[in-house]
């Protein structure tokens, strides 16, 4: 949130300049990930690989679409190749490097300190290494990461470990863990559609039967180390819940090179079916690729570029019946669209999410409508939901449905539907400030 936060004040919040930032993370991306191609096995390696990656339907959607994600994945690839040159050249400067790469990744994405295991592994794997594992120069590597970490940790101990839970919810880990079979499929299914499923498979091949690098025994370890953990620990997450398709963008940066180096030294073998299988895998992904664009009337719940369009036509709808309504502030179900209706909405309003009693999102520890606003005063609330949610029902002394909305797309209703609600008559009384819901947070773990 906080790079997205600063991205935005330095870009002036434009729909096209928040973006930019995005396009130049995912070419500098494309320029780190070809490096350690070429290093470990040839500039043909790595051309293939920054072309494989292009038709890549979630590194497309991660070129336009600037959240977290390709800050996680720019980091990722940077710690990768500093670590390699690190360990070959054993220069104190890259050790501090690659230290501040996963610390600065970290403070994009949590996953980013998985890279500290894959190099754990790597070097535990790689015997006349290994003695680096416990060297002054990883000292210096994990020394750099903890001082960029430690903000983020007495953060979360001070708010309640809010993000940190947010993790385990993800996964439903907070629920305990349930073998679900079909859930795990579904997660091999949905890495097949973000990858494309013929580069998928040619990827799972690199992986299992990895080509030889320029650097024997050791170059292959070492790209294997980059993808198996990370991808390995999603699959098991999803024998509980499906993991999200992004969340194995960095292990699929490895994947990539890997699959790459497997498929050039097949070509060079002559081997037409190969060849064949190679053409058409490209071939599949760019046409995937280009199915997201909006010239085809896809359904919303395909269509994953929905979340890039920024959904300015419902911000647009808002704005008439906060008119119509003489709303004072904007509410909404979810703090996605709160985000997205304080973005799009013409003056930029402060938007709003139910005041729920307990820490829930980042929303929830900045001041809430009941703080902001006085009695008597008039919001309108957005949501996917037919009725008001608790919060919104105690707060206000009348709340009434006054339009709904839905998406459409060529013409055809399109996406979920929206209920704008009139809520009049902000009630008087005490507001609940974050201390409250921290403190309430706090006691009812």
């Amino acid at each position: 949130m906080r790079p997205l936060v600063g991205l935005e004040s330095l870009w002036q919040g434009t729909r096209c300049r928040v973006r930019h930032p995005d396009l130049y993370l995912d070419v500098g991306g494309a320029c780190l990930g070809r490096s350690p191609s070429g290093k470990l096995y040839s500039e043909r390696v790595g051309l293939v690989a920054v072309v494989a990656a292009s038709v890549m339907p979630l590194f497309a959607i991660g070129s336009i679409l600037m959240t977290i994600d390709p800050l996680s994945v720019f980091f990722w690839v940077a710690a990768a190749l500093s670590f390699w040159e690190g360990v070959q050249s054993e220069k104190k400067r890259f050790w501090i490097l690659t230290g501040l790469w996963i610390g600065l990744g970290f403070q994009a994405k949590y996953t980013n300190a998985a890279e500290l295991i894959s190099f754990a592994f790597f070097l535990l794997l790689t015997p006349h290494r290994r003695k680096l594992l416990v060297s002054g120069k990883m000292f210096l590597l994990l020394g750099t990461f903890v001082l960029l970490a430690l903000p983020i940790v007495f953060w979360n101990a001070f708010y309640g470990w809010i993000t940190a839970m947010h993790l385990l919810e993800g996964g439903d880990l907070d629920r305990g863990f349930h073998v679900n079979w079909g859930k795990f499929s579904g997660f091999w299914l949905l890495q097949a559609i973000v990858v494309s499923p013929v580069l998928f498979f040619i990827m799972l091949l690199g992986a299992i039967r990895p080509a030889a690098t320029q650097f024997p025994g050791q170059g292959e370890k070492y790209l294997l180390c980059l993808f198996w953990p990370l991808f390995v620990a999603y699959a098991w997450i999803s024998l509980n819940k499906t993991a999200n398709g992004n969340w194995t963008a960095p292990a699929l940066v490895a994947g990539l090179i890997l699959g790459s180096g497997w498929a050039v030294g097949k070509w060079m073998e002559g081997k037409k079916i190969w060849r064949w299988v190679m053409v058409i895998g490209l071939a599949v992904g760019l046409v995937e690729t280009a199915l997201l664009h909006d010239f085809l009337p896809l359904h919303f719940k395909n269509n994953p570029l929905d979340r890039a369009k920024g959904w300015s036509d419902l911000a647009a709808e808002a704005e008439k019946v906060r008119r119509e309504v003489g709303a004072d502030f904007v509410i909404a179900d979810e703090y996605q669209t709160a985000s997205l209706l304080s973005f799009y909405l013409p003056d930029r309003p402060r938007a709003f999410t139910p005041d729920w009693p307990q820490i829930m999102t980042q929303y929830s520890i900045w001041p809430s409508y009941r703080e902001k606003y006085p009695a008597g005063s008039t919001g309108l609330y957005v949501a996917e939901q037919p009725q008001p949610l608790p919060p919104i029902a105690r707060d206000f002394e009348s709340v009434r449905v006054v339009r709904t909305y839905r998406r459409s797309t060529w013409g055809q209703p399109t996406g979920p539907t929206f209920h704008f609600y009139e809520c009049r008559g902000l009630k008087s009384g005490q507001p609940t400030t974050w201390q409250d819901r921290l403190e309430y947070s706090r006691k009812n773990k």
